[in-house]
């Protein structure tokens, strides 16, 4: 029982310590750390005010409220060990897709959230025209997605255009051929079918040939040629 209560008052006064230290150092952790569209000397900078401040006067919720407001940042994760090291574990958003309007150009991510461009980095993903506010912004999502995960769409289409119908158009890389891709009814049958199509006119060395290609319709595909 001595033993117990003893262990019980280190720990007791070990922790007391512990959040008395005072911070001197932040530690930013910034992923996927394959490439960065903010760096951590900028979250540092968001964080600098904490340094000084005693542990048990940090409130780490508060911090990661002020850190997730950043245009970049999907999710952050603020904690500290012992010691006096502020520790700050950055998710960043991921862009599957670069939105041109007549007054500005943003990143779309796979959240359907908007990220600002970056100095530090760009990313090469599909470019959209004709999104506005009354934009199917799921659908342009859902899309954009699905050309990101896709290996074969992923090399092959280079621009997304919204029409006013909120039917969607792509265009080819390396050539001005567009798909007629439609409303987002059986987005998995067309793809399946331009891969089809495309397999077969590309081993003819065929493809340039075609100036639309339209998937609107089921289990078939309409051409129509340059």
């Amino acid at each position: 029982m001595l033993i117990l209560i003893f262990s019980i008052g280190v720990f007791y006064a070990s922790n007391m310590k512990n959040n008395s230290r005072i911070i001197n150092k932040i530690h930013v952790k910034i992923t996927p750390n394959s490439s960065y569209f903010i760096s951590a000397d900028s979250i540092r900078n968001m964080v600098n005010k904490y340094i000084l401040t005693s542990k048990d006067s940090i409130s780490l919720s508060r911090i990661e409220y002020e850190i997730d407001k950043n245009t970049y940042i999907e999710k952050s994760q603020v904690y500290m060990k012992i010691g006096q090291e502020l520790n700050v574990d950055i998710k960043q958003k991921e862009p599957i897709a670069r939105v041109i309007t007549s007054d500005s150009i943003f990143y779309l991510d796979k959240n359907s959230n908007f990220m600002s461009l970056s100095k530090l980095k760009s990313s090469n993903v599909p470019v959209v025209f004709g999104f506005n506010e009354n934009s199917d912004l799921k659908y342009l999502t859902e899309i954009s997605l699905m050309i990101k995960e896709d290996e074969f769409l992923n090399k092959s289409i280079s621009q997304i255009f919204i029409e006013d119908d909120q039917k969607i158009d792509l265009k080819m890389r390396g050539n001005n051929t567009i798909i007629e891709f439609g409303n987002n009814k059986r987005l998995v049958n067309k793809i399946q079918n331009l891969k089809a199509f495309y397999n077969r006119t590309i081993s003819k060395n065929e493809i340039d040939k075609y100036k639309k290609i339209n998937l609107r319709f089921e289990n078939q595909v309409v051409v129509v040629k340059k």
